[in-house]
């Protein structure tokens, strides 16, 4: 099992630290309307350079083979450190009850579930009603994964439908409706994406006007020391 997730790790992971960037609609327009109409059609994988068309395959071959031990994989790439980021993360979106949010790249579901702890634990109250929360990925198998822990963790409404729901799409041609969510976040997928101009235009077209959009991603270490202990 570790072994899986150890070339997992090597095909799509650099050494990193991992800051939080928060950053509103307006803030990225400009960049995501730039860069998709490159003659450059070789885009990043891990370490490697490799053709557009391939990655996507190449992403979800990975995904595929790691879903029954994703947060294994996590543990490894960050030292465990990935869960004390997610929970960073999440309270800088500092989300409330009545956001209609969208959890892109949301695979197992991690983000969404703590969004939901976030608002239980800081709005208590037997009417406590939120939005039901979309994790939107486009592997399969990492979806059914996230579905599993929905009735193991309790996440369910009032009226016992699932607080989340998960649906298959691309990042870079989401399955919704234009300014349909209050909050976008992505975690760790950024960097899987073919063409990331585009997903940050679908990003913008999907939240309301006002909407905010919140990336963590890795970046590479910059102590050569650490960057060696963890590469």
């Amino acid at each position: 099992m570790l072994r899986l997730c150890r070339r997992a790790v090597k095909r799509i992971a650099a050494p990193f630290q991992a800051p939080v960037t928060v950053a509103s609609v307006r803030s990225f327009s400009e960049a995501s309307n730039g860069g998709s109409g490159s003659s450059n059609k070789t885009t990043h994988f891990g370490f490697q350079t490799v053709s557009e068309g391939l990655k996507k395959g190449m992403v979800g071959e990975v995904f595929t083979g790691v879903a029954n031990n994703y947060d294994v994989m996590n543990d490894v790439m960050s030292l465990g450190v990935h869960r004390l980021w997610k929970d960073h993360f999440i309270a800088s979106v500092q989300p409330v009850s009545g956001n209609k949010i969208l959890d892109v790249a949301g695979g197992t579901g991690d983000i969404a579930f703590r969004a939901i702890d976030y608002v239980r634990k800081n709005e208590k109250g037997e009417d406590l009603e939120m939005e039901v929360v979309t994790v939107c990925d486009i592997n399969p198998s990492m979806l059914e994964e996230g579905k599993k822990k929905v009735s193991d963790g309790g996440y369910f409404t009032s009226t016992g439908m699932d607080q989340v729901r998960f649906i298959e799409g691309d990042a870079e041609n989401l399955p919704f409706e234009d300014a349909s969510f209050d909050i976008y976040t992505i975690a760790f997928g950024l960097r899987n994406v073919t063409e990331i101009p585009k997903a940050l235009s679908e990003a913008q077209r999907v939240l309301k006007p006002g909407g905010r959009f919140f990336c963590l991603e890795f970046s590479r270490v910059e102590n050569p020391l650490l960057g060696s202990l963890i590469a």
